[in-house]
């Protein structure tokens, strides 16, 4: 069985460069999967730090994540958590 890793990029603009990427550590895919929804809803601080009113949409099934200002039709910025798999880990 194969690990996962939850990947954030953090400040997702339409019109500059500069995300914030981040990389959770290698886990099963059933943490992988606990892990991306709880973080994207501000459950590790550490890993993402959520906006107090933000609304958290999944996006490409069970392992993407939009995280977005709710009230905000064309938000400044976003964050997308994504699951990837570790294919190798040299």
């Amino acid at each position: 069985m194969s690990d996962h890793v939850v990947v954030a990029e953090i400040g997702l603009t339409k019109n500059k460069y500069g995300a914030e990427i981040r990389t959770s550590e290698p886990v099963p895919l059933d943490q992988a999967r606990a892990f991306a929804p709880a973080a994207a809803r501000g459950g590790n601080p550490a890993f993402v730090l959520a906006a107090k009113s933000a609304q958290v949409l999944r996006t490409g099934g069970d392992d993407r994540y939009l995280v977005v200002e709710v009230h905000r039709l064309s938000p400044d910025s976003l964050t997308r958590l994504s699951l990837a798999e570790v294919v190798d880990n040299t």
